[in-house]
Protein backbone atom coordinates (compact mmCIF):
# COMPACT_ATOMS: atom_id res chain seq x y z
CA UNK A 1 0.00 0.00 0.00
CA UNK A 2 1.68 3.45 -1.00
CA UNK A 3 0.83 6.70 1.40
CA UNK A 4 0.94 9.60 -0.89
CA UNK A 5 1.08 13.26 0.95
CA UNK A 6 -0.51 15.67 -0.61
CA UNK A 7 0.13 18.85 0.85
CA UNK A 8 -0.19 17.52 4.51
CA UNK A 9 0.66 19.26 6.97
CA UNK A 10 2.77 16.53 8.48
CA UNK A 11 4.97 13.92 7.10
CA UNK A 12 4.26 10.07 7.72
CA UNK A 13 6.25 7.49 6.89
CA UNK A 14 3.09 4.46 6.45
CA UNK A 15 -0.11 4.03 6.95
CA UNK A 16 0.73 2.98 10.93
CA UNK A 17 2.76 6.42 11.70
CA UNK A 18 0.06 9.24 12.86
CA UNK A 19 1.85 12.41 12.59
CA UNK A 20 1.34 14.95 15.90
CA UNK A 21 -1.30 17.71 15.55
CA UNK A 22 1.12 20.64 14.70
CA UNK A 23 -1.15 22.42 17.34
CA UNK A 24 0.68 19.79 20.24
CA UNK A 25 -3.43 18.26 20.54
CA UNK A 26 -4.85 21.57 22.48
CA UNK A 27 -8.16 21.60 22.11
CA UNK A 28 -9.43 23.66 18.86
CA UNK A 29 -10.55 26.69 18.79
CA UNK A 30 -12.67 26.45 15.84
CA UNK A 31 -15.10 23.28 14.62
CA UNK A 32 -12.26 20.78 13.19
CA UNK A 33 -13.82 18.61 10.25
CA UNK A 34 -12.70 14.92 9.10
CA UNK A 35 -13.38 13.36 5.77
CA UNK A 36 -12.53 10.00 4.49
CA UNK A 37 -13.43 9.26 0.61
CA UNK A 38 -13.16 5.23 0.50
CA UNK A 39 -13.09 5.72 -3.49
CA UNK A 40 -11.92 3.31 -6.45
CA UNK A 41 -8.29 3.47 -6.59
CA UNK A 42 -7.07 4.82 -2.88
CA UNK A 43 -8.36 6.35 -0.23
CA UNK A 44 -8.09 10.01 0.55
CA UNK A 45 -8.46 12.02 4.05
CA UNK A 46 -8.67 15.42 4.85
CA UNK A 47 -8.53 17.13 8.14
CA UNK A 48 -10.03 20.92 7.66
CA UNK A 49 -10.86 24.10 9.65
CA UNK A 50 -13.19 26.85 8.47
CA UNK A 51 -11.28 30.21 9.21
CA UNK A 52 -14.46 32.53 8.48
CA UNK A 53 -13.73 32.95 4.90
CA UNK A 54 -12.07 29.47 3.20
CA UNK A 55 -10.59 26.00 4.45
CA UNK A 56 -7.53 25.76 6.76
CA UNK A 57 -6.13 22.55 5.66
CA UNK A 58 -4.71 20.67 8.45
CA UNK A 59 -3.88 17.02 7.20
CA UNK A 60 -4.30 15.57 3.60
CA UNK A 61 -3.19 12.66 2.76
CA UNK A 62 -3.91 9.74 0.37
CA UNK A 63 -3.41 5.64 0.11
CA UNK A 64 -3.82 3.54 -2.85
CA UNK A 65 -5.46 0.50 -2.53
CA UNK A 66 -7.05 -0.19 -5.55
CA UNK A 67 -9.98 -1.35 -4.09
CA UNK A 68 -12.30 -1.28 -7.70
CA UNK A 69 -10.20 -4.23 -9.48
CA UNK A 70 -11.74 -7.00 -7.54
CA UNK A 71 -15.04 -5.46 -8.22
CA UNK A 72 -13.75 -5.67 -12.36
CA UNK A 73 -13.35 -8.85 -12.13
CA UNK A 74 -15.41 -10.94 -9.81
CA UNK A 75 -17.75 -8.61 -8.89
CA UNK A 76 -17.22 -8.33 -4.97
CA UNK A 77 -14.42 -5.90 -3.48
CA UNK A 78 -11.21 -8.72 -2.65
CA UNK A 79 -10.44 -9.56 0.32
CA UNK A 80 -6.83 -8.07 -0.19
CA UNK A 81 -8.15 -4.69 -1.05
CA UNK A 82 -10.50 -4.41 2.02
CA UNK A 83 -7.58 -5.58 4.57
CA UNK A 84 -5.70 -2.74 2.88
CA UNK A 85 -8.17 -0.27 3.30
CA UNK A 86 -9.78 -1.34 6.51
CA UNK A 87 -5.96 -0.23 7.72
CA UNK A 88 -5.45 2.78 6.22
CA UNK A 89 -8.86 3.82 7.57
CA UNK A 90 -8.16 2.47 10.94
CA UNK A 91 -4.95 4.47 10.89
CA UNK A 92 -6.99 7.40 9.58
CA UNK A 93 -9.33 7.33 12.02
CA UNK A 94 -6.25 7.71 14.68
CA UNK A 95 -4.95 10.62 13.34
CA UNK A 96 -8.44 12.34 13.36
CA UNK A 97 -8.76 11.36 17.37
CA UNK A 98 -5.13 12.84 17.26
CA UNK A 99 -6.50 16.09 15.56
CA UNK A 100 -9.47 16.04 17.77
CA UNK A 101 -11.73 16.41 15.13
CA UNK A 102 -15.37 16.37 16.26
CA UNK A 103 -16.86 16.50 12.98
CA UNK A 104 -16.89 13.66 10.61
CA UNK A 105 -17.88 11.98 7.67
CA UNK A 106 -16.79 9.42 5.34
CA UNK A 107 -18.24 8.33 1.54
CA UNK A 108 -17.49 5.42 -0.76
CA UNK A 109 -18.30 5.72 -4.54
CA UNK A 110 -18.22 3.22 -7.43
CA UNK A 111 -15.97 0.11 -6.63
CA UNK A 112 -18.24 -0.14 -3.22
CA UNK A 113 -21.75 0.77 -5.17
CA UNK A 114 -21.19 -1.49 -7.70
CA UNK A 115 -19.87 -4.76 -5.67
CA UNK A 116 -22.16 -7.33 -4.53
CA UNK A 117 -20.65 -7.33 -1.11
CA UNK A 118 -21.11 -3.77 -0.43
CA UNK A 119 -23.19 -4.09 2.79
CA UNK A 120 -21.27 -5.78 4.25
CA UNK A 121 -18.11 -3.77 3.83
CA UNK A 122 -20.16 -0.58 4.70
CA UNK A 123 -20.89 -2.24 8.21
CA UNK A 124 -17.36 -3.05 9.09
CA UNK A 125 -16.04 0.65 7.62
CA UNK A 126 -18.93 2.11 10.01
CA UNK A 127 -17.63 0.50 13.34
CA UNK A 128 -14.25 1.14 12.70
CA UNK A 129 -15.09 5.03 12.05
CA UNK A 130 -18.01 5.73 14.46
CA UNK A 131 -19.34 7.92 12.25
CA UNK A 132 -21.63 8.39 9.45
CA UNK A 133 -20.80 6.19 5.82
CA UNK A 134 -22.53 7.81 2.87
CA UNK A 135 -22.70 5.43 -0.55
CA UNK A 136 -23.02 8.02 -2.73
CA UNK A 137 -24.64 7.18 -6.44
CA UNK A 138 -22.83 8.76 -8.91
CA UNK A 139 -24.98 11.85 -9.54
CA UNK A 140 -24.15 12.66 -5.52
CA UNK A 141 -20.64 12.00 -6.05
CA UNK A 142 -20.49 14.38 -9.21
CA UNK A 143 -22.74 17.06 -7.15
CA UNK A 144 -20.80 16.89 -3.96
CA UNK A 145 -17.37 17.54 -5.94
CA UNK A 146 -18.83 20.68 -7.34
CA UNK A 147 -19.40 21.43 -4.27
CA UNK A 148 -16.33 21.25 -2.94
CA UNK A 149 -14.79 22.81 -6.14
CA UNK A 150 -17.21 25.79 -6.16
CA UNK A 151 -16.26 26.92 -2.60
CA UNK A 152 -12.86 28.31 -3.48
CA UNK A 153 -12.89 31.50 -3.26
CA UNK A 154 -10.95 31.76 -6.14
CA UNK A 155 -13.84 30.24 -8.25
CA UNK A 156 -16.90 31.00 -5.71
CA UNK A 157 -17.92 33.34 -8.76
CA UNK A 158 -17.40 31.80 -12.04
CA UNK A 159 -19.00 29.33 -14.47
CA UNK A 160 -17.49 26.31 -14.03
CA UNK A 161 -17.53 22.69 -15.40
CA UNK A 162 -16.10 19.81 -13.34
CA UNK A 163 -14.50 17.15 -14.66
CA UNK A 164 -13.49 14.59 -11.64
CA UNK A 165 -11.39 11.50 -13.17
CA UNK A 166 -11.91 8.36 -10.85
CA UNK A 167 -10.86 4.63 -10.67
CA UNK A 168 -13.79 3.19 -11.61
CA UNK A 169 -16.09 6.14 -12.74
CA UNK A 170 -15.64 9.91 -13.71
CA UNK A 171 -17.78 12.57 -13.34
CA UNK A 172 -19.14 15.77 -15.12
CA UNK A 173 -20.89 18.86 -13.08
CA UNK A 174 -21.79 22.63 -14.54
CA UNK A 175 -23.16 24.94 -12.05
CA UNK A 176 -22.05 28.22 -10.55
CA UNK A 177 -21.94 29.65 -7.01
CA UNK A 178 -22.73 26.21 -5.51
CA UNK A 179 -25.58 26.01 -7.81
CA UNK A 180 -25.53 22.44 -10.15
CA UNK A 181 -27.12 22.64 -13.31
CA UNK A 182 -26.15 19.18 -15.54
CA UNK A 183 -24.47 16.26 -13.67
CA UNK A 184 -23.75 12.86 -15.26
CA UNK A 185 -21.31 10.21 -14.16
CA UNK A 186 -20.16 7.38 -16.54
CA UNK A 187 -18.23 4.09 -15.91
CA UNK A 188 -15.23 5.68 -17.42
CA UNK A 189 -12.69 5.44 -14.59
CA UNK A 190 -8.92 5.25 -15.44
CA UNK A 191 -8.94 1.27 -14.03
CA UNK A 192 -11.99 0.17 -16.28
CA UNK A 193 -10.27 2.15 -19.65
CA UNK A 194 -7.06 0.88 -19.21
CA UNK A 195 -8.58 -2.96 -18.81
CA UNK A 196 -10.44 -1.70 -21.69
CA UNK A 197 -7.75 -0.27 -23.69
CA UNK A 198 -4.38 -0.95 -22.76
CA UNK A 199 -2.91 -5.07 -23.01
CA UNK A 200 0.84 -4.13 -22.53
CA UNK A 201 3.27 -0.96 -22.46
CA UNK A 202 4.28 0.54 -24.73
CA UNK A 203 0.59 1.41 -25.33
CA UNK A 204 1.45 2.46 -28.70
CA UNK A 205 -0.08 5.31 -31.23
CA UNK A 206 -2.74 2.52 -32.20
CA UNK A 207 -4.16 1.53 -29.27
CA UNK A 208 -3.95 5.82 -27.82
CA UNK A 209 -6.07 6.53 -30.93
CA UNK A 210 -8.45 3.67 -30.47
CA UNK A 211 -8.93 4.58 -27.08
CA UNK A 212 -9.01 8.92 -28.02
CA UNK A 213 -11.51 8.01 -31.04
CA UNK A 214 -13.68 5.90 -28.77
CA UNK A 215 -14.10 8.02 -25.71
CA UNK A 216 -14.90 11.47 -27.67
CA UNK A 217 -17.42 9.82 -29.53
CA UNK A 218 -18.75 8.49 -26.25
CA UNK A 219 -18.61 11.92 -24.73
CA UNK A 220 -19.74 13.70 -27.41
CA UNK A 221 -23.13 11.95 -27.46
CA UNK A 222 -23.37 11.69 -23.28
CA UNK A 223 -22.46 15.41 -22.66
CA UNK A 224 -24.65 16.87 -25.88
CA UNK A 225 -26.35 18.76 -22.29
CA UNK A 226 -23.88 20.41 -21.34
CA UNK A 227 -22.64 23.60 -22.33
CA UNK A 228 -18.85 25.19 -22.63
CA UNK A 229 -19.85 28.67 -23.03
CA UNK A 230 -18.15 31.03 -20.70
CA UNK A 231 -17.30 27.99 -18.59
CA UNK A 232 -14.21 27.27 -17.31
CA UNK A 233 -13.01 23.20 -16.86
CA UNK A 234 -11.78 22.58 -13.79
CA UNK A 235 -9.99 19.40 -13.81
CA UNK A 236 -10.10 17.04 -10.17
CA UNK A 237 -8.67 13.96 -8.65
CA UNK A 238 -4.95 12.15 -8.78
CA UNK A 239 -5.18 12.08 -12.39
CA UNK A 240 -5.00 15.93 -12.47
CA UNK A 241 -2.97 16.56 -9.69
CA UNK A 242 -0.38 14.49 -11.05
CA UNK A 243 -1.20 15.64 -14.81
CA UNK A 244 -0.24 19.43 -13.24
CA UNK A 245 2.96 18.24 -11.71
CA UNK A 246 4.29 16.12 -14.65
CA UNK A 247 4.09 19.09 -16.82
CA UNK A 248 5.95 21.33 -14.30
CA UNK A 249 8.55 18.49 -14.03
CA UNK A 250 7.58 18.53 -9.98
CA UNK A 251 9.34 15.59 -8.35
CA UNK A 252 7.17 16.74 -4.51
CA UNK A 253 3.80 17.75 -4.13
CA UNK A 254 3.18 21.47 -4.14
CA UNK A 255 -0.35 22.94 -3.51
CA UNK A 256 0.85 26.51 -4.29
CA UNK A 257 2.03 25.26 -7.64
CA UNK A 258 -0.24 22.30 -8.71
CA UNK A 259 -3.87 23.97 -7.74
CA UNK A 260 -5.37 26.43 -10.35
CA UNK A 261 -2.20 25.09 -12.78
CA UNK A 262 -3.39 25.03 -16.22
CA UNK A 263 -2.76 23.62 -19.77
CA UNK A 264 -4.04 23.30 -23.46
CA UNK A 265 -6.00 20.92 -24.93
CA UNK A 266 -2.60 20.61 -27.53
CA UNK A 267 -0.25 20.25 -24.38
CA UNK A 268 -2.15 17.45 -23.34
CA UNK A 269 -2.34 15.74 -26.85
CA UNK A 270 1.35 15.87 -27.46
CA UNK A 271 1.97 14.66 -23.95
CA UNK A 272 -0.39 11.58 -24.71
CA UNK A 273 1.53 11.11 -27.59
CA UNK A 274 4.87 10.74 -26.30
CA UNK A 275 3.95 8.60 -23.32
CA UNK A 276 2.21 6.13 -25.91
CA UNK A 277 5.56 5.53 -26.35
CA UNK A 278 7.40 4.81 -23.00
CA UNK A 279 7.22 1.64 -21.17
CA UNK A 280 6.21 0.80 -17.57
CA UNK A 281 9.57 0.85 -15.92
CA UNK A 282 9.73 4.83 -17.99
CA UNK A 283 6.16 5.69 -16.97
CA UNK A 284 6.95 4.82 -13.11
CA UNK A 285 9.99 7.10 -13.31
CA UNK A 286 8.20 10.47 -14.76
CA UNK A 287 8.20 13.42 -12.11
CA UNK A 288 5.08 14.26 -10.14
CA UNK A 289 3.61 10.88 -11.32
CA UNK A 290 3.55 7.90 -8.53
CA UNK A 291 4.84 5.02 -9.53
CA UNK A 292 1.28 3.07 -8.20
CA UNK A 293 -0.57 5.58 -11.03
CA UNK A 294 1.31 4.79 -13.35
CA UNK A 295 -0.07 2.21 -15.80
CA UNK A 296 -3.76 4.09 -15.28
CA UNK A 297 -2.80 7.49 -15.29
CA UNK A 298 -2.71 7.61 -19.48
CA UNK A 299 -5.97 6.79 -19.35
CA UNK A 300 -6.85 8.95 -17.20
CA UNK A 301 -5.17 12.14 -18.85
CA UNK A 302 -7.50 10.98 -22.25
CA UNK A 303 -10.54 11.14 -20.53
CA UNK A 304 -9.68 15.11 -19.68
CA UNK A 305 -8.40 15.39 -23.14
CA UNK A 306 -11.43 13.62 -24.86
CA UNK A 307 -13.45 16.00 -22.70
CA UNK A 308 -11.67 18.76 -23.87
CA UNK A 309 -12.37 17.70 -27.97
CA UNK A 310 -16.09 16.51 -27.30
CA UNK A 311 -16.74 19.85 -25.98
CA UNK A 312 -14.57 22.22 -28.25
CA UNK A 313 -12.42 23.91 -25.15
CA UNK A 314 -8.79 24.54 -25.61
CA UNK A 315 -7.80 24.66 -21.86
CA UNK A 316 -8.25 22.82 -18.82
CA UNK A 317 -7.62 24.06 -15.50
CA UNK A 318 -6.31 21.56 -12.21
CA UNK A 319 -7.99 21.67 -8.62
CA UNK A 320 -6.42 20.58 -5.64
CA UNK A 321 -10.39 20.12 -4.05
CA UNK A 322 -12.79 17.59 -5.13
CA UNK A 323 -14.98 15.36 -3.25
CA UNK A 324 -13.38 15.67 0.92
CA UNK A 325 -14.09 19.58 0.28
CA UNK A 326 -17.39 18.83 -0.70
CA UNK A 327 -18.25 16.61 2.03
CA UNK A 328 -16.84 19.26 4.76
CA UNK A 329 -18.94 21.67 2.91
CA UNK A 330 -22.28 19.46 3.63
CA UNK A 331 -21.29 18.95 7.11
CA UNK A 332 -20.76 22.81 7.55
CA UNK A 333 -24.72 22.79 6.87
CA UNK A 334 -25.93 20.33 9.06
Amino acid sequence: MTNELLGCACKGGGPDVIPAPADGGKAPAAARYAVFDIGSNSIKFLVAEWDGGDLRVLDHRSFTTRLVEGVLTTGELSEEAVEQTVDALRALREAADRWRAGRRIAAATSAVRDSRNRKRFLKQVGDLLDCPVLLLSGEEEAETTFQGVAADPALRNRELLVADVGGGSSQWTEGRAGAVGARLSLPLGCIRLRDRFISQFPIGSKSLATMLLTLEKQLREALREFSARDRTLIAVGGTATALAALLQELRQFDVEKIHLFSATAQTLERLLEDLSRLDLDRLQELPGVPARRADIFVPGVAVFFSTLAALGIDRLTVSVRGLRHGLVERLRKI
